[in-house]
């Protein structure tokens, strides 16, 4: 539950801003937070009327992934995105759903353990990482969101475990927010089919050193020991999301203050497409470009075919076109848009062949 019991202009900003103070019930522990009411008003509420258009769209439920490294505050944002969805104009109701209730039980976690840099690690000791995460039941219930009304589990903070099947799913727009919704290891990766649209939340590392910081101080940790926490934990988690998170189709950026701007020239997913696939399906226009390859590919077929004389042309055309092939792929991976993995499935390469190339050698 949030109500809105005030507002104050604070900092020194260039523009001043109005802060609106929130009070949030987060199982069951009483949290305030502060939104800069502009940003509400043409950040947080058109962002909620896109939501809103593409369900009209989709005539079902989407599912919207909130990603973000600790310390961004993105549990308390879902929040208040819920909450201003039921009384903002124009706008489809949002429910906003926690990723931690899909971490494995406590027994579990206390009994099992991890390799990690070649030595036995207690899941204890790693709680809430990835790998304390059950995927295959994660997905199993993404998949009945998408399709009906189901039961989601939450993790209690005061039990410090996961309680089973407490809130019933029923909005037609889902706002899922976690640390690892867009991580690009194995497993995780298999979850990004489900979302209908992604946002990611940015921030710089040591802004998020000092909010976590400070979190634990104001839990009654000293200092020194919040600091010795961080560097042996918060920090690789950070580092862990900011690093080796897909690309969202939409970032906003955590600023000094605690409030969100939109990074308008943050860069966007690749979709890949099956090109055979896709021209298989009738009624489906195709681009001069496509055309034009087409006709390249029919051209070399023919030259090959008939050699005589034609040979120097068809190989320059052949090796223009592995050229560019390669280019793509380079760029694929040191984008981070694509793992060495999903570039050999997608393109049906040898690991061998994968390893030229990216090193600049392939032919």
């Amino acid at each position: 539950m949030i109500a809105f019991c005030g507002s104050a202009a604070g900092g020194d900003f260039i523009v001043e801003k109005l802060w609106r103070t929130c009070r949030l019930m987060i199982n069951g522990l009483a949290h305030k937070a502060q939104y800069n009411q502009t940003t509400i008003d043409t950040l947080f509420l058109p962002f909620l009327r896109r939501m809103t258009s593409l369900q009209q769209r989709k005539q079902g439920r989407i599912l919207v992934y909130l990603a973000a490294p600790p310390g961004t505050g993105k549990t308390t944002l879902s929040l208040l995105l819920e909450k201003l969805s039921q009384t903002g104009e124009g706008v489809e109701p949002v429910q906003s759903l926690g990723l931690d209730g899909f971490q494995y039980h406590g027994d579990y976690i206390a009994s099992h353990d991890i390799e990690r840099d070649g030595r036995r690690i207690p899941l204890a000791a790693v709680k809430g990482d990835p790998e304390t995460f059950d995927l295959k039941r994660l997905q199993k219930k993404l998949q009945a969101v998408r399709e009906t009304d189901t039961r989601w589990p939450v993790y209690d903070r005061r039990r410090h475990d996961v309680v089973e099947e407490v809130i019933t799913v029923r909005k037609k727009i889902v706002l899922l927010e976690g640390n690892w919704l867009l991580l690009r290891d194995s497993g995780w990766q298999d979850i990004h089919k489900y979302a209908d649209y992604t946002l990611f939340i940015s921030a710089r590392p040591e802004e998020l050193r000092e909010r976590l910081i400070q979190r634990k101080i104001q839990g009654g940790t000293s200092r020194r020991d919040a600091e010795r926490s961080y560097e042996s934990g918060e920090r690789l988690n950070v580092e862990r999301v900011l690093e080796r998170s897909w690309l969202a189709q939409e970032t906003w950026n955590l600023l000094s203050d605690g409030d969100y701007v939109l990074q308008a020239d943050a860069p966007k997913p690749v979709q890949l497409v099956d090109r055979q696939a896709l021209w298989k399906k009738p009624d489906v226009h195709r681009s001069d470009e496509d055309v034009l390859i087409d006709r390249i590919q029919q051209q070399l077929a023919s030259y090959h075919a008939n050699a005589q004389g034609k040979s120097g042309y068809a190989e320059g055309y052949s090796e223009g076109l592995a050229a560019a092939r390669r280019e793509i792929l380079r760029g694929l991976y040191n984008n981070g848009r694509m793992t060495s993995k999903e570039l050999l499935s997608t393109f049906q390469l040898e690991p061998e062949e994968l390893a030229e190339i990216l090193l600049g050698r392939g032919r």
